[in-house]
């Protein structure tokens, strides 16, 4: 009787630390928060840069401007619209060439954000996905998440 009980004693108590250490995994950092907001500001600034890019082939673009390109843009390359709206061939080719570029360098920043919360946070991402949670569902995260964002961003405009 008193091995069966020791027995029992034995395995509650290793089900109570693995329980403990899971829920220590489980624990979102400042750390973590920090990396999190690192790596979003890095996100953004690379989603302005193309941006950028398509200003500069709109505006290297002749017989192109922003508004026009924004209307070819709603068509969403559907032939009907952009006959209704009188699309030129060259403004057709256009609007696909720049879709094109922006297309690949979505795929190119998907691809840097999916290395650096496998690589910053690690955990094959199962801690970016945790943080990422945890700032959208829980205040005082989001709170932290925003004062450590904007603590990047301000270093980054004084080194400017």
């Amino acid at each position: 009787m008193n091995l069966l009980r020791n027995m029992l004693m034995t395995m509650i108590l290793m089900a109570v630390s693995v329980l403990a250490v899971q829920a220590q995994d489980d624990e979102i950092t400042d750390e973590d928060i920090k990396k999190y907001a690192l790596l979003t500001e890095v996100v953004d600034q690379m989603k302005k840069e193309v941006s950028t890019v398509i200003n500069e082939l709109i505006r290297n673009q002749e017989g192109m401007n922003g508004q026009r390109y924004l209307e070819l843009a709603k068509t969403k390359g559907d032939a009907d619209k952009l006959a209704a709206i009188d699309a030129k061939d060259y403004e057709v080719k256009f609007l696909e060439l720049v879709e094109g570029v922006k297309n690949e360098r979505m795929e190119s920043i998907k691809t840097v954000n999916q290395e650096l919360a496998t690589k910053m946070l690690g955990n094959n991402g199962r801690d970016y996905k945790a943080v990422k949670a945890a700032v959208e569902s829980d205040p005082a995260v989001k709170t932290k998440f925003e004062a450590a964002l904007a603590e990047i961003k301000g270093e980054k405009k004084e080194k400017a």
